[in-house]
């Protein structure tokens, strides 16, 4: 199991490939699996200060199949 720096570190890394198209959107989740096997669910919420979007990782799950 990775470090919860190292999962939001990736998590921050692929955010810009998930963001939403709809200005709307306040939420974001996506997954991501990591060397050897190992999924997890990662969750976004947008902030917006002065009129621009900031996605900021509210938190992280790992998947289990």
């Amino acid at each position: 199991m990775a470090s919860a720096d190292q999962v939001e570190f990736i998590a921050v890394q692929l955010l810009p490939q998930f963001i939403p198209k709809d200005d709307k959107a306040v939420t974001l989740t996506f997954q991501f699996t990591m060397v050897p096997n190992t999924t997890y669910r990662v969750n976004f919420v947008k902030k917006v200060s002065g009129g621009k979007a900031d996605w900021q990782l509210s938190g992280y799950e790992e998947v289990v199949p």
